[in-house]
């Protein structure tokens, strides 16, 4: 699939879109807001934000994990579960940094080209969402083992 078709599946056009059929062609060139470009850039910020969290989190857990002495007396998390949860928090991270920059660079493209289209995306926030929901329940799950056992 080119990548122009797939950016219109995935944003919606004239031709991809349900209902378009009965939209009249433009005749004017979009008009953009200024403020729609600050409203981008205030959204990219918000999950760069979102990730730097899950990284400073994953990083401080693995800081955390290592005693004065060296022994693992007075843990209740093993090492092996911390490693664990920061082997998933780090790439899920860079994720979330990947899709906020993806999003940010094809809206803005949108845009500056004034190219009719829908801005808002129903699957990405939704998919890293459910992603961010099973990791979080796979480290409590993994915690309750360690306290468990």
């Amino acid at each position: 699939m080119a990548p122009q078709a797939l950016m219109d599946t995935m944003f919606g056009t004239r031709y991809h879109t349900e209902g378009a059929q009965l939209q009249l062609p433009r005749k004017v060139p979009m008009r953009v807001e200024p403020k729609s470009f600050f409203a981008n850039e205030r959204t990219f910020l918000s999950w760069c934000s979102m990730a730097t969290t899950m990284g400073g989190v994953s990083s401080a857990m693995v800081g955390l994990t290592f005693s004065r002495s060296g022994g693992t007396e007075g843990r209740v998390v093993s090492t092996t579960t911390v490693d664990m949860i920061s082997a998933v928090y780090v790439p899920l991270a860079i994720m979330m940094v990947l899709y906020a920059l993806f999003m940010f660079t094809s809206r803005s493209t949108f845009m500056r080209k004034k190219q009719v289209g829908f801005f808002d995306d129903k699957v990405g926030p939704i998919t890293l969402a459910g992603i961010t929901l099973i990791t979080l329940v796979a480290i409590t799950l993994m915690a309750f083992i360690d306290v468990l056992a």
